[in-house]
């Protein structure tokens, strides 16, 4: 599999894709609300083609020093299928040591805009605060070769083996 990464990796950075994202839909849910809380998660419009998106995740829990990240990409094509790897990692080992590629550059899309950038524990409420679209566009996407079209990416958030909030990310790619 890291080879095949590596591979899509080298041939993407031959050529530049241009591609413009726009968030679709947002939808959170706290599998135990005595954890943790969404106070706010909703995409905001800043003008007709550029969104961001706003989490803010209260922990009512303090001390999280186990925590999983399992993604899912998926492809509108009457209803959302799986159309790429599906990745689980352990959050705590990979902001300790960011050697997973692919990981890295979900993780470089968001971490200017949140609080999310530091090692375990986290022993305070999580926020991401304006996650533009134009930080996927940038090192994300511009060199994965993506067709136009509806996409989601799924997200299950685990602290201490169990699932504990859900995030799921709905974006249309338009390819100029």
């Amino acid at each position: 599999m890291r080879t095949c990464l590596l591979v899509i990796t080298i041939l993407g950075s031959l050529t530049t894709i241009l591609t413009h994202v726009t968030f679709t839909n947002l939808k959170c849910a706290t599998k135990d609300i005595k954890f943790a809380n969404f106070s706010k998660c909703y995409i905001k419009a800043v003008n007709r083609t550029h969104k961001y998106i706003d989490l803010h995740v209260n922990l009512y829990q303090k001390i999280v020093d186990n925590a999983t990240v399992k993604v899912k990409f998926m492809r509108q094509d009457h209803g959302y299928k799986p159309f790429f790897v599906d990745v689980t990692v352990d959050a705590c080992k990979f902001l300790k040591n960011q050697r997973q590629p692919m990981v890295k550059m979900i993780f470089d899309a968001y971490k200017s805009s949140s609080n999310l950038n530091h090692t375990c524990p986290y022993n305070h409420d999580l926020i991401v605060d304006h996650l533009w679209t134009g930080n996927l566009e940038g090192e994300l996407l511009k060199n994965l070769p993506l067709k136009n079209g509806d996409y989601a990416i799924f997200s299950e958030w685990s602290a201490h083996n169990i699932v504990r909030a859900i995030i799921n990310i709905y974006i249309r790619i338009i390819n100029n």
